[in-house]
């Protein structure tokens, strides 16, 4: 097998988180003080805080490593967390998604910005 029939492999991924919408309001007033907490393998980015905000903007970037991921192998997603951060107790969870880096990168239909 050469090399030019290997299939392509991605070894690393840059995030940019932009915006939390449909967030359901867990501090006073109606409102959230949110942040964001990325994951990928062992690998974490949390984003500043947005203070009051139902639908918090970020703008914010981060690269993680992919693990090394073969036939049983761990899949490389990531996973988003938005959090309200509380002043007593522990942080609220506002909502979170997982995203299969992996299927991104094989859907050809996507542009690789999306």
């Amino acid at each position: 097998m050469s090399f030019l029939d290997q299939p392509w492999c991605p070894t690393g991924v840059q995030v940019t988180v932009l915006q939390a919408r449909g967030l359901r309001a867990k501090g006073k007033g109606g409102t959230n003080d949110a942040y964001a907490l990325m994951q990928v393998g062992k690998d974490t980015y949390q984003t500043s805080v947005v203070e009051k905000s139902v639908a918090p903007v970020w703008k914010e970037e981060a690269a993680f490593e992919l693990p090394q991921h073969g036939p049983g192998g761990d899949k490389a997603a990531l996973h988003v967390h938005v959090r309200h951060r509380a002043l007593v107790g522990p942080d609220k969870l506002l909502g979170q998604a997982v995203i299969n880096l992996l299927l991104l990168s094989e859907d050809k239909t996507r542009q690789k910005t999306e």
